[in-house]
């Protein structure tokens, strides 16, 4: 359940997200019961595509998609899913995201994951590969046919500045969002001047590694996503380490500014995903 009390109240923003999450779990609740979007099991592959637009450019990535039965290894038929790719944060593996694929999937929903861009990155490579695999993944002949147009980008950290990169380059995007997003090079805040998408935002208020003046404060005020579809919410008491399940990179840094967190990692990502599942449901499911 989404509690609008641990979200700060500092942007004009989050009054229209606390209205329209309203909305989006009230209408969720009465077709929960819909087999393209609940009952489902969770499967994940890897999987590596080419990218000719690039130079054959070689893009990993794990899929994470739903099936019928706990034993199948089929995607479950019959269905539209949406497609929602998500780029990791600087030196963290897309491993340590796994509880985004844990809620969406068996909802109904298709989760990508690169594994592009691990050590120095490119950020401009990395947004182009999270816009890229919304097409290679229903190219491919083991999740086309079960899969529908709609789509979303998102990301953490670094992942979550090249989401607005990889977002600029994909016209009808359905939604957009970012967990504490860095500004990147080239400039989030630049490629978001050309964004209109439904755009959620969460950061937290205890992160000292992407403090919110000078990364996700400068993207938003650049968006160009009407006031109405951008939702920015800052999680009272959340850090910048604890979008993901552990990373030493990501806590070493963390440490040399003093960003502790005020609620614990299970909290923090539960309140994350009770904010962000009914934004997508709403703006890729109508739901």
């Amino acid at each position: 359940m989404f509690d609008a009390a641990l979200f700060s109240s500092s942007t004009p923003r989050n009054t229209v997200f606390a209205l329209a999450i309203g909305l989006a779990l009230s209408v969720a609740a009465g077709d929960a019961s819909a087999a393209c979007d609940s009952g489902l099991f969770v499967k994940s592959v890897t999987k590596t595509y080419r990218d000719a637009a690039r130079g054959n450019r070689s893009v990993g990535a794990t899929v994470h998609y739903p099936v019928a039965t706990s034993t199948s290894s089929t995607i479950a038929p019959g269905c539209a899913f949406p497609v929602v790719s998500f780029g990791h944060g600087f030196t963290i593996s897309n491993s340590a995201y796994g509880y985004l694929p844990k809620a969406l999937v068996p909802s109904g929903y298709v989760v990508v994951m690169p594994s592009t861009e691990g050590g120095i990155p490119n950020h401009a490579n990395f947004g182009a590969d999270l816009a890229f695999v919304l097409k290679a993944v229903r190219a491919d002949a083991a999740f086309a046919a079960a899969l529908g147009p709609k789509s979303a980008i998102g990301g953490h950290s670094m992942g979550g500045g090249a989401a607005f990169l990889g977002a600029a380059a994909v016209p009808g995007l359905n939604a957009l969002f970012a967990l504490a997003p860095a500004e990147t090079n080239p400039k989030a805040s630049v490629a978001a001047t050309q964004i209109t998408a439904p755009t959620m935002v969460i950061t937290g208020t205890r992160d000292c590694v992407t403090p919110y003046a000078q990364h996700a404060g400068l993207i938003l005020a650049a968006l160009a996503t009407p006031d109405a579809a951008t939702y920015d919410l800052p999680l009272t008491g959340a850090n910048h380490c604890q979008f993901t399940t552990g990373s030493w990179t990501c806590s070493a840094g963390q440490a040399t500014c003093g960003g502790s967190a005020t609620i614990n990692l299970t909290t923090q990502q539960t309140l994350t995903m009770n904010a962000l599942k009914p934004f997508l449901d709403m703006t890729l499911k109508g739901r």
